[in-house]
């Protein structure tokens, strides 16, 4: 533990913005991956830039470690603290600063919460598409610092493709604007793209703009089970290559249908299923379901059910938006090790079916699931978690299906981050490209304070 003078700290943010308490040190080190916890040395509330800027001018004049942390629901260690020092809660910035309707914008704090905003800009007909799966309680700075998505990125695209600009400070205090408030720019280097996604390693946001875009006038839900999952997942391929715009087309193997109707209480078949969304005028929206019945059928579907977005629908994507949480529920005690490769997405069924099989030969049981309309694959290797053994079988069993996306000429991580669960595939996946990257990381970090330990291998000389 470090010896961090907490007086200097309290005279910036005030004492009841400081704790050293136990309880509120185990609150904030560990997130919702299988990483072992680390500790901060003290938390601290910012509720401003200037705050947030003489935290950071401190901690690099005293050489601290500094976390930025948001809501906590990430999955790859992404703000666990892993070398002591100064944790940043952030969610106490939690303003929407400004609604700009006639320009579909919206200005906001970092600690935001995603489904909060969307409540606020549905009442003005509006909305920010990303959805991850933790929206009741990510916020919009966790999601952009890690480029987070979802279930509609097949439609709607990403948190990137949103962010107009930025108010970043950067280690030692300085406050930087990136970006404007144009829907386009040829001007210069993309600041704006080298802070999203960079997981608090290059600076602490506190403030973004994003644009955002108006409410469709009519949503559908389609399910489909089919008795194969090559069936299902040449119905993604078709309906994609067919020309068909769904919001969201995701799939689930056997095993996490088997899942979810138990804790869901639903009625599925026990069968690879899609789940597919459309969003847009009732007209289109109903030539587009009949061509989804058409695909699917030839694909070989043994059941196919729509329906407006009604109380039962809506309990059915409520079911594929908490498939993790279900897997976790049923095996209560167990540990589960996620996965978030991306292919292409015509290697997407290959990909599962190389789940599946390494599944079967190992014994270990993996659910897989996901974004198949952008070939995100996420996999949950169920392990007991003080077998150590058992552990390292998970453990490599996912670095398999990861290293199996890369030769395919995927990803490591399509919407979760790297964190530290990741960083081991960097190399492999971005070759020299990873130095160019640690040294942009000097360039803005020079003493190295930002988030350590992230990102980057632990035999990186940015470590």
């Amino acid at each position: 533990m470090q010896s961090i003078d907490r007086q200097a700290l309290e005279r910036i943010v005030g004492t009841s913005n400081v704790s050293t308490r136990d309880a509120d040190l185990d609150a904030h080190s560990i997130d919702e991956s299988h990483s072992r916890p680390g500790r901060a040395d003290v938390v601290v509330w910012p509720t401003s830039t200037e705050q947030v800027s003489a935290l950071l001018a401190w901690a690099q004049q005293e050489c601290v470690p500094v976390v930025p942390w948001s809501a906590g629901s990430s999955l790859e260690g992404n703000p666990v603290p892993c070398c002591g020092g100064l944790l940043l809660a952030m969610y106490r910035m939690n303003r929407i600063i400004e609604i700009r309707e006639r320009d579909l914008q919206v200005v906001v704090q970092p600690g935001m919460v995603y489904a909060e905003l969307n409540k606020e800009l549905g009442r003005q007909g509006m909305f920010f598409p990303p959805a991850p799966g933790s929206s009741e309680v990510a916020t919009i700075g966790g999601m952009v610092s890690n480029n987070s998505s979802g279930m509609r990125a097949v439609k709607y695209g990403v948190t990137r493709d949103y962010i107009l600009s930025l108010e970043v400070v950067l280690a030692g205090g300085q406050v930087l604007r990136v970006g404007s408030n144009a829907t386009k720019s040829s001007s210069g280097y993309d600041l704006v793209d080298l802070f999203v996604g960079s997981e608090g390693t290059l600076g602490v946001i506190t403030e973004v703009t994003m644009q955002v875009t108006g409410l469709p006038e009519r949503v559908m839900a389609v399910t489909s089970s089919f008795p194969t999952l090559d069936g299902a997942t040449d119905a993604v391929y078709e309906t994609l290559r067919s020309g068909l715009d769904p919001a969201a087309i995701e799939i689930l193997d056997a095993d996490t249908m088997r899942i979810t109707n138990e804790q869901q209480g639903l009625s599925l078949p026990n069968v690879p299923t899609l789940f597919v969304e459309f969003h847009g005028s009732n007209d289109g929206i109903a030539q587009e379901i009949d061509y989804l019945r058409e695909i699917c059928d030839e694909c070989g579907a043994v059941r196919f059910d729509f329906a407006e977005y009604t109380e039962a629908r809506e309990a059915l994507w409520r079911a594929r938006r908490e498939a993790r949480e279900s897997i976790k529920r049923s095996h209560p005690g167990k540990t589960l090790i996620g996965g978030d490769a991306c292919v292409p997405m015509s290697r997407f069924g290959e990909l599962v079916r190389y789940t599946h099989q390494l599944a079967d030969e190992s014994g270990l049981r993996i659910y897989a699931f996901g974004h198949a309309g952008d070939g995100n694959l996420h996999t949950e290797a169920i392990v007991d978690g003080n077998d150590p053994a058992e552990f390292a079988l998970g453990e490599e069993l996912t670095s398999k299906v990861i290293r199996r996306a890369l030769e395919m000429g995927g990803t490591a991580t399509g919407e979760h981050g790297v964190g530290l669960m990741k960083r081991s595939f960097m190399r492999q996946e971005h070759g020299a490209a990873l130095d160019v990257m640690r040294a942009i990381k000097r360039t803005l970090d020079p003493y190295g304070i930002m988030n350590p330990g992230k990102i980057f291998p632990e035999d990186s000389a940015a470590e």
